[in-house]
Order: C-alpha cells, then sequence, then structure tokens
C-alpha cells in the first residue's frame, strides 16, 4: 500500500553518520578501509555530475554532539565535497503532503490528489523548517536587499557567502568560541535533552509491555496510535479540522464496539510512508524485549522514515538495513537499502547516468545565484579550500 512514487526528480542518495565519519577517515589520512578512498573519490565524481547526496536534520544533530572541533571540521569538510549541504526538506512540509495523500485516499478528503512539495533544497533552514534561507547583503541605507542593478556581483557574492555559513555552521565552534557564544543562548545540550525525553517515551512502553505482553498484531496497533499520538497528533488534528471532518466519522467506528474503527485507522496509518517505516521500525525493536533503547536507534529510524520515500539508494548500517528489509520497506518504495560502501559504488553509475540528463548547476547552488560548483574557504588555516567545479 504506497501513495504514489515520492523520489526527487534528480538522483539521490542518502548517508548515514557512519558513513561520513569513515569518509572524513579518508580525509585525515586514515582510511579504515583499503577501498575507502576510491569510494571517497567515486562519491564525489558522482556528486560533481549531479546526483545529490543530501543531509538531513539527523546529520545536523549529530554532528553537533561531536566534542573535537577538528573531528567537526573534518566531517564538514568532506560533506561539503559530496553533499554540497543539499538537505531533505525539514518542518513538516513532507509529513503534511504524506498525511494529505492519506486522507484523500481513505477518507475521500481532500478531494483531489494533493501536489508533492519539492523535498531537495539548500542548507540548515531547509533541513529544519521546510524554508529555504541564504545570506543576504542588505544595503544599510535603503534597509533592503541589495540588487544586482545596485551592486554588480551581488548575486555570486550571496551564493559564495551561503556556501561558506553552510560549512562553517557544520564545522561548529572551536573551544574558545564556546563561551561568548553561550553568553548569546548557545545550548548544543538542548538537543540531546529532548532525546533524552523521546527515548524515555520509547522506554515507557518497554516497561509497559514487560507486564502485560501482547502479541505482534496488537503491537503494531499500539506503536502506530502512540506514533500519531507522540509525533503527529498537532497536524493530524489541523487537518482534520481544515477539512471538516469528523474522527468518529471518517473511521466509521460504532461507539457499541469498541475497536471497530481500527481496521481503518491502520489502512490511513499504513498510508502514510514515513510513519509507517517508523512504526516497523519500533515494533521491530519493541518484539526484542530484552533490547537496550539506544539514541541513535531514534537516530536512524527519524533518518531513514525520512529518506526512504525521497532517495533512489540508502546507505545505514546492517541492523537498520535489515529491519527495513524485513518489512518490505525498500520494495514498498522502490528504493535500494544498502549496508555496505562498495554495495553503493555498484549503482552509482545508473543514478550518474540519470544525473547527466538533468540540465542546470549540478551542485543546485543556482538557486542562490549565479557561479561555478561549490566552493568554501575556511578562515582556519587547517582548512585547504573546497573546490567542486561544475563539469559542464
Amino acid at each position: 500500500m504506497t501513495s504514489g512514487d515520492l523520489h526527487t526528480s534528480r538522483p539521490s542518495v542518502y548517508l548515514d553518520q557512519w558513513v561520513w565519519v569513515r569518509l572524513a577517515l579518508v580525509v585525515e589520512g586514515r582510511p579504515r578501509e583499503p577501498g575507502d578512498l576510491k569510494a571517497l573519490q567515486t562519491l564525489q565524481e558522482a556528486a560533481a555530475a549531479g546526483v545529490a547526496f543530501p543531509l538531513s536534520r539527523t546529520h545536523y544533530i549529530e554532528t553537533s554532539s561531536i566534542k573535537r572541533p577538528k573531528q567537526r571540521q573534518d566531517l564538514a569538510r568532506v560533506m561539503a565535497s559530496i553533499s554540497f549541504f543539499r538537505t531533505l526538506r525539514g518542518g513538516q512540509v513532507l509529513i503534511r503532503h504524506q498525511m494529505l495523500n492519506a486522507m484523500h485516499e481513505t477518507f475521500g478528503r481532500p478531494a483531489f490528489r494533493p501536489t508533492a512539495p519539492e523535498a531537495l533544497g539548500l542548507g540548515v533552514s531547509w533541513a529544519f523548517t521546510g524554508r529555504q534561507g541564504f545570506m543576504r547583503v542588505l544595503d544599510e541605507a535603503a534597509g533592503l536587499e541589495t540588487t544586482e542593478a545596485a551592486l554588480p556581483g551581488v548575486g555570486k557574492l550571496r551564493r559564495e557567502m551561503s556556501q561558506l555559513a553552510e560549512t562553517m555552521l557544520v564545522a561548529g565552534p572551536a573551544d574558545d568560541e564556546v563561551e561568548a557564544l553561550r553568553a548569546n543562548g548557545y545550548r548544543p545540550e538542548a538537543t540531546q535533552e529532548g532525546h533524552t525525553s523521546r527515548l524515555a517515551w520509547e522506554e515507557l512502553l518497554v516497561g509497559m509491555l514487560q507486564d502485560d505482553p501482547v502479541n505482534a498484531d496488537e503491537l503494531r496497533v499500539r506503536v502506530t496510535a502512540r506514533e500519531l499520538c507522540h509525533e503527529y497528533l498537532d497536524l493530524f488534528n489541523e487537518l482534520m479540522a481544515e477539512y471538516r471532518l469528523n474522527l468518529e466519522r471518517a473511521l466509521e467506528s460504532d461507539p457499541d464496539q469498541p475497536g471497530s474503527g481500527r481496521p481503518k485507522l491502520m489502512a490511513f496509518s499504513d498510508r502514510i510512508p514515513s510513519m509507517r517505516l517508523a512504526v516497523d521500525m519500533k515494533t521491530a525493536l519493541l518484539r526484542n524485549g530484552a533490547r537496550v533503547w539506544k539514541p541513535n536507534d531514534l537516530h536512524d529510524i527519524d533518518a531513514l522514515s525520512q529518506a526512504i520515500p525521497y532517495c533512489h539508494a540508502v546507505v545505514t548500517d546492517k541492523d537498520a538495513a535489515d529491519r527495513v528489509k524485513r518489512t518490505g520497506g525498500d520494495q514498498r518504495h522502490g528504493t535500494a537499502v544498502l549496508s555496505k560502501l562498495d554495495q553503493l559504488v555498484e549503482v552509482l553509475p545508473d543514478l550518474v547516468c540519470q544525473a547527466r540528463t538533468i540540465s542546470g548547476d549540478p551542485t543546485g547552488w543556482d538557486a542562490a545565484g549565479p557561479g561555478e560548483g561549490f566552493m568554501a574557504t575556511l578562515p582556519d588555516g587547517t582548512w585547504p579550500s573546497l573546490n567542486v567545479a561544475d563539469p559542464r
């Protein structure tokens, strides 16, 4: 059961955080496997040809938790050379579209299938809010953004400033900058606190299941209900009100028959691709009552439930890949879910051929202003210039 093909129009590949860390080791001169240098070069060539390697908000969160500035810098450098800081759309834009599709197919409202929003964009703002944000050059006297007519070359300047800002944002502050930033509200630990709260929510269900075990079907229903209430309830209520839908009538539930609305509720939730992926992955984890949940489990679920419906290939760890495949998530979306770098190298040639047929700047940065490829020179002397030129 699907809601149509959501894959990005440009061939795209999602790399889990461990892949970026491993590629960064190559940049440091410490490759983990003999073939890693070749893999790095192959990915850079594919990116220059126009294959998108988007980051997600999960990458920003995980990178920000790294304590060593040098390690963050190496990650930012390799991410810049392959992703160009393309990102998957955040906020609730994509999930809103998925939910509207599910409502259309299950409840008949909206009456027409909603148009899919663009999933690929640029930078941290796109990843967290779903809105595109670039650096701006302001005319101080007029209080307005400077135009090309007023300052020839300002578009190129805006592009290069934005690229530099995105690279520095991923690299994060140096140790001697943290104190001043904290005086202005910088609290990197706030993100970790939020994930601790979410982890506690899953651990609560682990305890409940130990006291009251249920079969696999009932477990999936409970996980679905919790997912809808904990992750999507505000959006669900907003859309139900917008289309004047009454939940009881929409689910065709009978007050005198408890559970009569379950079949239609499950049919609705299973038509929301990201929600279904998250539910299936969480259910698989919860069926192992002895497993201790870790923050990385939530990172995997967040990232894969977003990436699999939209990207043509996904590289994740073996455990997560196995969970997705056991529930058919890869086949349902026609997405290659891989767990090894050499597997990705094998599928890239076809994606490169597709990418070469797409016009425009293969880095995606023509949206910010004129220029050539992706360039970022960081003020730190340990950083070489990055210059991934447009091969056309």
